[in-house]
């Protein structure tokens, strides 16, 4: 058996190997808003009664809170400005940001107040 045959050969093995090995897995949905089943917070966690849209319309600024912990910030027309997780804590949001910074806002029924400005949901 020539060289070239035998090279020929083996990565026809080779590559019907790894294609056995490969699974057929929903993609993960690039928008942190959207839900799945194994992305929810159970509903005694404080996080789950803030998932969805908040805005500050003085501000110009809306924050997307997912069921997995993740938020993404839209601020003055910029798209995802800011990623990150947040966290409740003592009835305080914490938005842990992709930037090192922190930012912490007081959470009122409806409200969160933050420095930036007072976050209503949508």
């Amino acid at each position: 058996m020539s060289s070239r045959l035998a090279a020929t050969a083996l990565a026809t093995v080779l590559l019907a190997g790894f294609a056995g090995c490969a699974k057929d897995e929903p993609a993960t949905p690039s928008d942190p808003t959207s839900q799945t089943p194994s992305a929810t917070v159970a509903t005694d966690d404080p996080r789950a009664a803030l998932v969805g849209s908040w805005r500050a319309d003085e501000a110009d600024w809306t924050v997307h809170f997912a069921a997995d912990g993740s938020f993404t910030e839209d601020f003055e027309g910029n798209v995802d400005f800011r990623r990150g997780a947040y966290r409740v804590e003592d009835g305080i949001v914490y938005l842990d940001g992709d930037d090192g910074e922190t930012t912490e806002g007081e959470l009122s029924g409806e409200t969160i107040n933050f420095k930036l400005g007072m976050l209503e949901r949508l």
